[in-house]
């Protein structure tokens, strides 16, 4: 409806789609800078999830309470939303999953448990490991636990 109005005042189709990919981008700056995203990458260990598979997958989390989203597209406007029940183990990458999770250095990888009863791994860049753990984040601190712990909430 808008661009029908636009191009009947005469604003040019291209001016219209120049418009639209800077709004997609700037949507998509906002939201990777926000403080409470990070970046990750995520995959299915057990179970099936919607959205999910079993490769690595880039990702930008943000958490709401034990509840993860993970965004992506070129908007970052799909999201796949993850209710977790517990942080079963986490730990350092090993250097061959370090170079092909490309989250720079020493990225922490945490195995949760959903609420559908499949667990996956979500892989995340070392200096945002407070914001990409955050309800299991005294848990996530020792990286070799292996007790399952559930979210505070």
């Amino acid at each position: 409806m808008l661009i029908a109005i636009c191009i009947a005042l005469g604003v040019s189709a291209g001016a219209i789609l120049l418009l639209l990919v800077v709004l997609v981008l700037v949507k998509r700056i906002k939201t990777v800078r926000h403080p409470a995203v990070f970046k990750a990458r995520v995959r299915l260990v057990e179970g099936e999830f919607p959205g999910i598979s079993g490769e690595w997958k880039k990702r930008y989390g943000a958490w709401v309470t034990n509840v993860l989203t993970l965004r992506k597209g070129i908007a970052l406007n799909i999201a796949d939303v993850l209710p977790t029940t517990a942080l079963l183990h986490s730990r350092d990458a090993t250097s061959d999953e370090t170079e092909s999770l490309r989250l720079g250095d020493n990225p922490l990888i945490a195995t949760l448990s959903l609420s559908t009863g499949a667990r996956i791994d979500l892989a995340v860049v070392a200096e945002q490991r407070a914001v990409g753990l955050k309800p299991y984040e005294a848990q996530a601190a020792q990286p070799a636990s292996s007790e399952a712990v559930t979210s505070a909430g």
